[in-house]
């Protein structure tokens, strides 16, 4: 059944896309010089409307929610063959959320680095590999992003994206090992595989891994001149190359430490910091309050200490508890901050980081992040790019007016905004359908005009 949904998340009737709200219009207006056609400024602000807008995320869904003469064929064209530039968005964007964002940074402000899985049902899509995904325990057909976001008390906002592909080395090698002809094979056998060795060693080169990204990310960031305390990073990003490039920008880093990573001891030698933390008493443990995005208060129970890592240099480590009593697995955090003394100060900028788990759910949920059926390289960038286009357009930019004597709901979250967009659908679907009685048009024209690509079989 269709249905859109209103400001409390309840199913409702799904509406078609009659106009694009004036908000939009506005918003899209600032990126006019990333297209060089009137036809691609209206594909991008139909696009942006039916992410935001659409239960069907795809082209063809969003395709056959548009009202106007937008026939399907130009709206796939704008995604796959028509020339412009996800990157040029994308500067475009930054450019704009710089200029929109709030004048005092708030503390604590940082930019987040993770991954996340965009998950599918088919390998066709460009992208898609086979990943073991941790948190259902399977294996699964998805696409891995590495991501970065800004990250304050107040705002929420995807910043760049890239793309991990798996690059099957480890498995190349073994084949080139089990293959190599023997020493008296013929010349036409080794010429065949010097190629193979040759396109293995291309592969090398060519390939990044995640920590490359993610590199490349933070220079995306600094290029662009975003103001923030400090990066905060997962567990699986701490890599002392990466972090030693953060270090270059002089930025603060905080990072979460594996339990098994081994730390310079008192009396010589290296222990893991989890064997070094269960040697520690626990009157060393002193309660540190700090305060989630959301403004609650939380308690943790914290040892800091400067530490030697093993191969490494002196960083700033805490051994963190949630409970008086110890109980449990603790965190353990480091920081390229030996003077961050107080320990929650790097706790304050770490738990800016649980907010990431909603943005990239918003995104999916809300927004179509993983909806893109593209098989194309540059058109699944044009969808991301739109996604993330269509976030800081509701972080930043929704203008909400209501009907005189409602009393405003506090939109906060991203679904909210959504089901804001979807009522001035309703007002302009009503317009429309005013405007058409008034013309004289019988029911059997109003439902002709307005189902009429809903009937055209293009989408489900």
């Amino acid at each position: 059944m269709l249905f859109f949904r209103d400001l409390f998340g309840r199913k409702m009737l799904v509406l078609p896309i009659s106009e694009i709200p004036a908000t939009i219009f506005q918003f899209t207006s600032a990126f006019s010089d990333v297209f060089n056609h009137p036809a691609q400024e209206k594909h991008f602000a139909e696009y942006l409307t039916g992410l935001i807008a659409s239960g069907n995320r795809t082209v063809a869904g969003i395709h056959q929610r548009l009202i106007s003469d937008t026939d399907y064929d130009s709206l796939h064209n704008f995604m796959t063959e028509s020339p412009w530039s996800a990157d040029d968005v994308k500067t475009k964007r930054f450019e704009w959320i710089k200029n929109n964002l709030p004048p005092i940074i708030e503390k604590p402000t940082v930019i987040a680095i993770d991954s996340t899985f965009l998950h599918h049902s088919g390998d066709k899509i460009h992208g898609v590999y086979w990943y073991w995904d941790y948190s259902k325990k399977q294996f699964c057909l998805a696409q891995r992003l590495v991501l970065s976001s800004f990250v304050s008390p107040s705002k929420l906002i995807p910043l760049g994206h890239q793309l991990y592909h798996r690059g099957f080395l480890p498995e190349q090698k073994l084949y080139l090992e089990a293959t190599m002809p023997t020493a008296d094979a013929p010349e036409a056998d080794w010429n065949e595989y010097n190629e193979l060795v040759e396109k293995y060693q291309e592969n090398c080169k060519e390939h990044k891994t995640q920590l490359q990204i993610a590199a490349e990310l933070v220079d995306e960031c600094e290029q662009a001149g975003f103001q923030k305390h400090a990066y905060v990073l997962d567990g699986a990003f701490l890599d002392k190359d990466l972090m030693n490039h953060i270090d270059q920008y002089r930025q603060a880093w905080v990072c979460r430490l594996a339990k098994s990573r081994l730390v310079h001891v008192a009396g010589g030698g290296c222990s893991s910091i989890e064997e070094f933390a269960k040697s520690l008493p626990k009157d060393v443990f002193k309660p540190v309050k700090v305060k989630t995005r959301q403004g609650e208060e939380q308690t943790y129970w914290c040892f800091g200490k400067n530490m030697v890592i093993k191969d490494w240099k002196l960083q700033r480590v805490v051994i963190s508890y949630d409970n008086q009593e110890l109980d449990g697995e603790p965190i353990y955090l480091i920081s390229n901050k030996i003077n961050w003394l107080q320990a929650y100060k790097i706790l304050d900028h770490y738990i800016m980081r649980d907010s990431i788990e909603h943005l990239i759910r918003d995104n999916k949920q809300e927004l179509g992040f993983e909806d893109g059926q593209q098989r194309r390289a540059d058109a699944v960038e044009k969808h991301w790019e739109l996604t993330f286009t269509a976030h800081a357009f509701l972080e930043l930019a929704v203008d909400v007016d209501y009907p005189e004597g409602m009393t405003a709901p506090k939109l906060e979250t991203i679904g909210q905004k959504c089901r804001f967009l979807e009522t001035k659908l309703l007002q302009s679907l009503t317009k429309l359908i005013e405007a058409l009685i008034l013309e004289g048009r019988n029911t059997k024209e109003l439902l002709d005009l307005i189902a009429r690509k809903r009937l055209n079989g293009l989408a489900n």
